[in-house]
C-alpha cells in the first residue's frame, strides 16, 4: 500500500526544480535536496506528470506545492489529488509504489539545526531515540 504522504513529501522539495525544464534547475535541485532525493523524485514526476497534466485540479495542485513546498495546505490538496489518480490506476500505482520502496532504501535526509531526529522506517524496532545534552545510554 503507498503512503501518499510519502509521496508528496518526496516530490514537495523537488516540485518547484520539476516544474522547471532547464537542465539548470536539474543541477540545482541536486545540490539543494540531494542527489538521491533528486533521482527518486525525477523518477515519480515522469511516472505522474503525465497522468496529473490530464487533470487541471492536480495540475493546480502540484504548481501550488512548487511555490511554496513548506505550505501544509498546499500539499494535502496535492496528496488527495494523488490519492484519487493512483486509485484509479492500478498499474501507475503499482510504479510508483516499487519507485517509494526503492526510495526508501537510498533517500538522503538533511537536518538543520539543533535536536533534531530523522530516521528510516526500517531501523524503528527495538530503537531508542534520547535526544538532549550529556545522555548515556547502555547498562550501568
Amino acid at each position: 500500500m503507498i503512503e501518499i504522504a510519502a509521496v508528496g513529501a518526496l516530490l514537495a522539495p523537488a516540485l518547484p526544480y520539476l516544474l522547471k525544464s532547464a537542465e539548470h534547475a536539474a543541477s540545482q535541485a541536486a545540490s539543494a535536496i540531494g542527489e538521491q532525493t533528486w533521482k527518486y523524485a525525477q523518477r515519480l514526476w515522469d511516472k505522474l506528470a503525465p497522468r496529473l497534466g490530464e487533470r487541471p485540479g492536480a495540475r493546480e495542485a502540484a504548481e501550488d506545492v512548487a511555490a511554496d513546498p513548506a505550505d501544509e495546505d498546499a500539499r494535502q490538496v496535492l496528496a488527495y489529488q494523488l490519492r484519487k489518480l493512483l486509485e484509479r490506476d492500478e498499474g501507475l500505482a503499482a510504479q510508483v509504489e516499487t519507485i517509494m520502496a526503492e526510495a526508501a532504501q537510498h533517500v538522503e535526509i538533511r537536518v538543520t539545526g539543533d535536536r533534531n531526529v530523522t530516521m528510516n522506517e526500517a531501523f524503528l524496532k527495538d530503537t531508542k531515540i534520547v535526544t538532549g545534552d550529556g545522555n548515556t545510554l547502555g547498562g550501568g
